[in-house]
């Protein structure tokens, strides 16, 4: 049995590391498609979750069988779909088209430290000294991401308003997840998992690009082989089969574990970008991700978050 379950424990250390390998090279795909495809930016948003929604139903199906949401739940999803699936695909291509992949990838990993902000707005998240410590140091890697960045063939200005469309993609990411956290400590009964919660949010999400999609209308652009291969890649196995594995992670080594493996995918963002689409290498980037290495792990020690108010366990009609 304990050979079963080291073998099982191997397995998932080798699905976490692909994870955030999947994760990092994420990053050069989407500079190459944003800038490939310049006119059909919610296409490739809509087409990337057109090849993850049915991976992740299939997977929901397997484990949890047929989940319908409950009335309640609706304006969860609909909140969680605007913020995690529009706003942060918004900022993710259209930061694309104008910054390097290479600092994008440490850009990211400022949102840890957004929804510590935010959880000090809508739950009751104490900072403690650490926590501020935190925040001042990923925000001094960020800024230096930001003024310094060795990637200089892009110019400076472009640098700047993509790296803006980046850092707001995380805080819609970061309103996500605080939604999330307050979905979960208000609904006490029949809430929904994580996986149904991402596999509605995904269905719902792809919806809201129709629109667009219809103004930019893709069926008159013939599309090549490798532009439909990094839509997939990024529809299958950067959101969907990446999702599905971090949950494993989650269920066999456990939240912490796990996530400790989202603090490298700017390492595989940086030197994917710098072999695939010779974007540059340099020390401001490795301080950079230090600062915010470091700055992130101090936040994630702050406690628990409840809701401020305790009544407000009672109302879950929502």
């Amino acid at each position: 049995m304990s050979q079963v379950n080291s073998y099982n424990s191997r397995l998932i250390y080798i699905l976490m590391f692909l994870v955030a390998f999947f994760w990092g090279v994420a990053w050069p795909v989407g500079r190459i498609l944003a800038t490939d495809l310049l006119d059909y930016p919610y296409s490739v948003m809509f087409f990337r979750y057109l090849f993850a929604v049915p991976v992740l139903f299939g997977w929901l199906w397997f484990k949890e069988g047929n989940v319908v949401p409950l009335r309640r739940d609706y304006n969860y999803l609909l909140l969680l779909a605007f913020t995690s699936v529009f706003l942060y695909q918004f900022g993710y291509m259209f930061g694309m088209q104008k910054t390097a992949a290479s600092d994008a990838s440490l850009i990211i990993g400022f949102n840890p430290v957004s929804v510590s902000i935010l959880s000090v707005l809508i739950l009751s998240h104490t900072l403690t000294r650490n926590g501020m410590i935190g925040i001042f140091l990923s925000f001094v890697g960020v800024v230096l991401i930001f003024l310094a960045s060795p990637n200089t063939d892009i110019d400076f200005s472009d640098r700047l308003i993509g790296n803006a469309y980046i850092m707001f993609g995380a805080f819609a990411y970061a309103i996500y997840v605080v939604a999330m956290r307050r979905y979960v400590l208000l609904v006490r009964e029949d809430p929904l998992s994580s996986l149904a919660t991402i596999s509605w949010v995904s269905l719902i999400g792809c919806f809201m690009f129709v629109p667009f999609v219809i103004n930019e209308a893709p069926w008159d652009r013939e599309w090549n082989t490798q532009e439909w291969f990094l839509i997939a890649y990024l529809g299958v196995l950067s959101t969907a089969l990446c999702y599905v594995f971090f949950a494993m992670g989650v269920e066999t080594i456990g939240a912490n574990k796990a996530a400790s493996f989202i603090n490298v995918v700017p390492i595989f963002g940086i030197l994917s970008s710098w072999l695939w689409i010779g974007e540059e290498l340099g020390y401001v980037q490795l301080v950079s991700f230090i600062l915010i290495y470091f700055g992130v792990r101090l936040v994630n020690q702050q406690p628990s978050e409840v809701i401020k108010n305790s009544e407000e366990l009672a109302d879950t009609d929502v």
